[in-house]
């Protein structure tokens, strides 16, 4: 099987499976606690039979519109014959996935309001935030850790090694993709210390049950952020085998990778089903409630804000989630999407 056969086999089957396994449990979401809610709204009774009938289709349908950009984007892949363009396209429509999800949910849940049992609308009028000190370390396993420091500085090592060894060397054909692995590889780093570092208030009612959610949610996440970065320090520890075999057995090398990257995932996907459902089941213990709004009534950032006295990522308002730009993991990650950006534009300019 050749590698564009590996590659296409992923985006249909492992990925298409993901994709249809994550329309399924989406479809599923409004009505994880009952037919008496709409996702975490407490509505009335004749909600769906009503207006709410027309605010389900209408968030199923929102459900959908990621596919109005990968399926062009997969047919001009296809019909140009530039296959390995699918793993960019798998990774690009993972991402508009969840920011779309994200962003229908919340308006789907704010126009659900109109129609929620009054009792449950007041905002709760006490919380509590959880003052316990976290640290990256402390949710680092060093096995983990050392496998990626070891397995990075002894592949950049190699690299190095191969590359003042080899007259007339190609800088975007033996650095390019380890350099797109590391900082991949940063990247996931910095989603980890953000999902550490994250604070998020809770009713004080029930917060015993709403803080020990949040905390495993916390653990399943940070071990999914672990998983791919042994993955990608796998695969960058796997770079210097192929450059320096032969032509003829570098071909045969990078088809077992990808089986064995096909497999990883396909394990990694299971695994990922199992701990989800474990983490809704305990999400489903803390009845929801109703947090005030941080911002002002008319919302007017939104999408964007500059509130230096909530120091939370984003900030939930009267028209929906809002971005905080006063908080530095906000400013970090926009400083990581604009050197991905020039990463690339760098390695494309390099012959």
């Amino acid at each position: 099987m050749s590698i564009n056969e590996l590659v296409i086999f992923n985006y249909v089957v492992l990925w298409g499976g993901a994709r249809i396994r994550g329309c399924i449990r989406r479809w599923r979401q409004p009505l994880r606690r009952g037919p008496e809610w709409f996702f975490n709204v407490h509505v009335q009774p004749g909600f769906y039979s009503g207006e709410g009938k027309k605010i389900l289709h209408s968030y199923w349908i929102r459900m959908f519109l990621p596919f109005a950009v990968e399926v062009p984007a997969a047919v001009a892949i296809f019909v140009s014959g530039q296959y390995l363009n699918l793993a960019w396209l798998i990774l690009g429509i993972a991402v508009l996935v969840h920011v779309n999800h994200l962003f229908s949910v919340d308006y789907a849940e704010r126009q659900a309001r109109r129609f929620a049992a009054p009792e449950d609308e007041q905002p709760v009028s006490s919380m509590v935030l959880s003052l316990q000190p976290r640290r990256l370390r402390d949710y680092s396993n060093r096995t983990v850790e050392r496998f990626v420091i070891f397995a990075s500085i002894a592949a950049i090592g190699w690299l190095a090694r191969f590359y003042f060894r080899t007259p007339a060397p190609n800088f975007r054909l033996i650095f390019g993709g380890p350099m797109v692995l590391l900082y991949y590889q940063l990247g996931f780093l910095i989603i980890k210390m953000g999902i550490v570092s994250w604070r998020t208030p809770v009713p004080q009612a029930q917060a015993e049950e709403h803080l020990r959610a949040r905390e495993e949610a916390r653990k399943f996440y940070l071990k999914v952020c672990d998983w791919n970065r042994v993955m990608i320090a796998g695969a960058l520890a796997f770079c210097p085998f192929i450059l320096s075999a032969p032509t003829a057995l570098q071909t045969r090398l990078i088809t077992y990778d990808f089986i064995a990257l096909i497999g990883v995932t396909a394990i990694m996907t299971v695994w990922g089903e199992v701990g989800r459902n474990k983490v809704l089941k305990s999400s489903l213990r803390a009845r929801p409630m109703r947090m005030p709004d941080f911002l002002h009534a008319d919302n007017s950032s939104w999408p964007l804000c500059y509130q230096p006295a909530t120091p939370m990522l984003v900030i939930r308002g009267a028209r929906g989630y809002s971005l905080n730009l006063a908080n530095r993991l906000a400013l970090l990650g926009t400083a990581y999407l604009a050197g991905l950006i020039t990463l690339f534009a760098i390695l494309r300019a390099i012959h």
